[in-house]
């Protein structure tokens, strides 16, 4: 009978929304870190966004990208791509999208890919703050009869967003069911 009372009163429902909006929010934060699948001399596009936009440019004062924390893959010093002290392993295979960085999309292209290209990247955002975002990049071999690939996957928050609205609609309509009956 008690846990009919609990049922009725509406506390049950509650905790379910508080565990799935938790659930939902841990799940989003572990999303910081992407992973993306290259393949053998082909391309790969890092994805590296900042939630808050500059005002200009030059409000932009560093983005830098890493390889495994210490190779220099690419930096966007003051809004300008800098190749200056790039890791020469990446000269002349990055490429960046300077149209996007207002947009808050500091994301950059590698190009022919190596079996040593496979390993964490990390995109440091310096403007107001310091923001990182991590890609895993894990590189295999081509078959022949696989079609050329960007080595871009569905985002894997959009599919964990779907299936935590998906969850809370079913479990708001069991509860409905259930103090309905009450």
């Amino acid at each position: 009978m008690e846990i009919y009372k609990t049922i009725s009163s509406g506390n049950l429902s509650r905790w379910i929304i508080y565990f799935f909006l938790l659930v939902f929010v841990i799940v989003n934060e572990v999303s910081l870190q992407e992973s993306v699948e290259g393949f053998i001399g082909g391309s790969a596009v890092l994805p590296c966004s900042s939630k808050e936009p500059p005002l200009t440019v030059q409000d932009i004062d560093l983005v830098r990208w890493r390889h495994n924390y210490d190779q220099n893959v690419y930096e966007i010093i003051n809004g300008q791509d800098s190749v200056e002290g790039q890791d020469p392993v990446y000269r002349n295979r990055v490429e960046s999208f300077p149209e996007e960085y207002l947009r808050e999309n500091f994301s950059i292209k590698l190009n022919n890919l190596q079996h040593t290209d496979a390993g964490e990247y990390t995109c440091y955002i310096f403007m107001k703050e310091q923001v990182s975002r991590i890609v895993e990049l894990s590189i295999k071999e081509r078959s022949e009869r696989q079609l050329p690939s960007e080595g871009t996957n569905p985002k894997p928050e959009m599919i964990v967003m779907f299936i935590s609205i998906l969850c809370t609609g079913i479990i708001f309509s069991l509860t409905n069911s259930v103090t309905a009956g009450f």
